[in-house]
């Protein structure tokens, strides 16, 4: 096993994965190499590296898709590019948490995947992420094309959501998972105010944060010799009640961790990680200027 820390593997990370694919292939010799990519990772950019870079080497088989249903019923989510991408290029579609979903959830999961075009190899459902490994070995369809290929480039300003391709005469369950026309700002991505420049351990931020209004989520970079109140910046991150997902890589007193949380249930572990301190979060009404003080404000002061 091996982690590439700092980010998606498609953006923030992306340097890092061939040095770890490239060890892994040369040290461990695996018969099978899986990557899972975390909710945030565009899957097309990963697929063209593997597909490009591996040729010869790898033979890239199924892609699998894990969905949650507490984000399948959102609307937010189903009008995520990054979403709708990871949906899209997935050969075998899978709903998790199955004994927290409703039999009208399942149902209406079911018939909209039914409907998705290119049809998928397989559609299932599963509690506690099991998966069965012989989907492992089912063929990739190399003609799976993303919707949205810069859905996570920061520079760009992405189209207006489409809906999915669908079979010809196929129908979407209402509410569920249908991508509804774009009314926002055109303007997709923001750049907050600017940091003051307070130097290294008084919160100073190594470039401006990143706002996105669709959806709603800002991301922030640290010095990485800035170090972190352990115990102010986990009651922040767990007990900000706005917080719907968030990811970040942090320089603490005593180690690097990597945070993660997925509504509140929140995960803490070591990490190798050391270029800078990171996060991005998504929230719904969020006062992101607030979250950013507070977030400066675990810095400890330099000794």
């Amino acid at each position: 096993m091996k982690e590439v820390g700092g980010g998606c593997v498609c953006c923030a990370s992306a340097p890092f994965l061939p040095v770890a694919i490239h060890f892994l292939l040369l040290e461990a010799r695996p018969e099978r190499l899986i990557i899972e990519t975390t909710g945030l990772g565009h899957p097309a950019r990963l697929l063209d590296s593997l597909r490009m870079s591996y040729h010869g080497r790898l033979d890239v088989r199924a892609t699998l898709g894990i969905v949650d249903p507490h984000d399948f019923a959102k609307p937010e989510m189903r009008d995520n590019p990054i979403f709708i991408d990871q949906i899209q290029m997935a050969d075998v579609l899978v709903m998790n948490k199955l004994d927290a979903a409703t039999p009208e959830l399942v149902a209406d999961f079911q018939s909209w995947a039914n409907g998705l075009f290119p049809p998928k190899l397989l559609i299932a459902g599963t509690t506690q992420g099991r998966l069965d490994p012989a989907w492992l070995d089912l063929s990739a369809n190399d003609e799976r094309l993303p919707l949205y290929p810069q859905a996570h480039n920061l520079e760009r300003q992405p189209n207006p959501p489409t809906p999915f391709p669908k079979k010809e005469g196929g129908t979407e369950p209402s509410g569920v998972l249908s991508p509804s026309p774009y009314s926002g700002p055109r303007e997709a991505l923001l750049t907050g105010p600017e940091s003051k420049q307070r130097g290294v351990g008084e919160g100073l931020l190594s470039s401006p944060p990143k706002r996105y209004l669709t959806p709603p989520a800002c991301g922030w970079v640290f010095d990485p010799a800035d170090v972190f109140d352990e115990a102010k910046l986990l009651a922040l991150l767990a007990n900000t009640k706005e917080v719907t997902r968030l990811k970040g890589v942090f320089h603490l007193a005593d180690e690097w961790a990597a945070v993660n949380r997925a509504g509140t249930a929140m995960s803490v572990a070591p990490t190798a990680y050391r270029r800078d301190s990171r996060i991005e979060v998504f929230a719904d009404g969020l006062d992101w200027d607030r979250f950013e003080r507070e977030l400066c404000a675990c810095v400890l002061a330099p000794q």
